[in-house]
């Protein structure tokens, strides 16, 4: 998930270019869309402007498989400038009511909450939480609520395919002081897709430059045939390190479905 800066046509970037491109990477530039028009596109072809859904999230790797079942909503807010997900546990009995908030905002800080109903408090997080894990999964925190694409600088390396898709590679490295800490991240690589503009793989490398984890993104459908906006059913991230993997799967996911205010904001934590 990747998010961009208000007032650069939603996920543009300022960024200066690499002062190292290989041949076919800059015959890609010349001939077709830059890295960040490409990065706005992966950014506008999932956003709706509601959704309600329900997901599964499967841990396996660590001691015995664990699922959990989620209910989850999304909504763009403040004039469509900033985007609300809200994703709450249903089962195992012992976890029911976890939950969190993220509010991504272009050009200020994100919105990040957490509550977890043994403590009865809403807790609002800081940046330095965004590399935390999320519902104890391999996703991070930053990983749910997007990366902003203003925050990195953005060179295309060449082109691959990924489960029969052509896709385009994208490197993107921090681009401000702090950021690698913040996240968790010296540099992520992105598959973006011909025609969907879906990222249909992720690679995040760690603070020492070493391979973390990886993203598979499966099942992708078009949800949206007005707007060509598309939606991957099925998440997978690896963490290379501890071999721990995450599946994240969506199921009745409706969009463009009456979602107000109130049901992503932090008071629905609780409810």
């Amino acid at each position: 998930m990747t998010k961009i800066h208000r007032g650069v046509d939603r996920r543009l970037v300022g960024a200066g270019l690499m002062a190292f491109l290989t041949p076919g990477a800059a015959a890609a530039q010349a001939k077709g869309p830059s890295a960040e028009a490409l990065m706005i596109a992966s950014y506008k072809a999932g956003r709706f402007n509601s959704a309600k859904f329900q997901a599964q999230l499967q841990l396996t790797g660590q001691g015995a498989p664990r699922t959990r079942e989620l209910n989850g909503a999304s909504r763009l807010l403040e004039d469509g400038a900033a985007m609300a997900r809200l994703m709450k546990i249903s089962s195992p009995s012992d976890m029911r009511g976890v939950g969190t908030l993220t509010i991504e905002r272009p050009a200020a800080i994100d919105d990040l909450w957490v509550y977890l109903p043994s403590l009865r408090r809403i807790r609002r997080l800081v940046s330095s939480n965004r590399r935390d894990p999320w519902l104890g999964s391999d996703f991070s925190l930053g990983d749910i609520v997007g990366h902003d694409v203003a925050d990195w600088r953005h060179t295309i390396l060449r082109r691959e395919a990924v489960g029969g898709a052509q896709c385009t590679v994208i490197e993107s490295l921090p681009n401000r002081p702090g950021l690698a800490a913040e996240t968790g991240y010296s540099r992520r690589l992105t598959w973006v897709r011909d025609g969907d503009a879906v990222a249909a793989r992720a690679a995040f490398h760690d603070l020492s430059g070493g391979l973390l984890k990886t993203m598979e993104a499966g099942d992708i459908r078009l949800l949206d045939a007005r707007e060509g906006k598309s939606q991957a059913m099925r998440i997978v991230m690896r963490n290379e390190r501890s071999k721990s993997i995450s599946t994240l799967t969506f199921r009745d996911f409706k969009i463009n479905t009456p979602v107000s205010a109130s049901e992503v904001a932090p008071g629905a934590l609780s409810s």
